[in-house]
């Protein structure tokens, strides 16, 4: 499978390969022992094919990964990782209409195939189609066999959070629950739970935050407003003089500076 993420360069989505590993079996779904061994060979293969495309894709020699994708899905439409490959060379060339079809036949040849889902879920929350991404990242997370089940419920929360669905923060709890450690989700839901009003679980999920990574101006500028909404002033203004002066550069400090001279 390929592990990868995506991320939003203002017009074009921009594919970032982390690392690349098709697996050594293929995904077609397709049976030795229902279909015969001519379907079997078609599905091994295209996997050799996708194999060598996602080399090229790596290279960024796209034409030639192109080429290679089509002899696969010549030979098997519906070989999963074949799709999936496509599907990410579909980004790199900006055609996300076609990227989009791919990773939808990845995903409906084959639901084990855990990255594609991951990847078409993240696909679809850059596009602006937040509600249909989740149940992609649901089907990732709930293999058994994928590797780190609380990034799509991490991916799934942020996603969510994006539109104030109230949902979010129910993924991002299933991803504490897997990794308590995991930042990211820690953060967010500290923020979300801030933006709720529950200031007591937002302060909870802060300090946790904050207790297993360096400091940084948002977080102090959030855990400031935290405990200022609960009224502790003590504490808010520990948190701001620290963000004052361990960042005094930041957009957070100007923040709190602009606050000020406006009162």
């Amino acid at each position: 499978m390929i592990n990868m993420r995506i991320v939003l360069n203002t017009s074009k989505i921009v594919v970032i390969l982390l690392s690349m590993s098709i697996a050594a079996c293929g995904t077609t779904g397709s049976s030795r022992s229902s279909n015969g061994s001519s379907a079997a060979r078609s599905g091994d293969n295209a996997l050799i094919h996708a194999r060598l495309a996602r080399g090229y894709l790596q290279q960024k020699q796209y034409a030639v990964a192109k080429e290679e994708l089509e002899k696969a899905l010549k030979m098997d439409p519906n070989h999963s990782d074949s799709n999936y490959v496509m599907a990410l060379l579909m980004m790199e060339l900006e055609q996300y209409d076609s990227a989009e079809k791919y990773f939808a036949r990845a995903v409906r040849s084959n639901r084990e195939n855990a990255s594609a889902a991951h990847d078409f879920g993240m696909f679809l929350c850059q596009i602006g189609k937040e509600r249909e991404s989740v149940e992609y990242f649901e089907i990732a997370a709930s293999n058994p066999l994928f590797a780190s089940p609380e990034l799509s419920y991490m991916r799934g929360g942020e996603c969510l959070a994006r539109i104030n669905d109230p949902s979010a923060a129910v993924f991002l709890k299933r991803a504490l629950s897997i990794n308590p450690r995991l930042k990211p989700a820690l953060y967010r839901l500290a923020k979300l739970q801030y933006d709720a009003r529950s200031y007591f679980s937002a302060r909870a999920y802060i300090e946790r935050y904050m207790a297993i990574t360096k400091l940084q101006p948002a977080a102090l500028l959030l855990a400031y407003k935290i405990e200022s909404s609960l009224k502790a002033t003590e504490v808010a203004e520990q948190y701001r003089t620290t963000l004052l002066e361990e960042f005094p550069g930041s957009s957070q400090a100007s923040s709190l500076r602009s606050q000020k001279r406006n009162r």
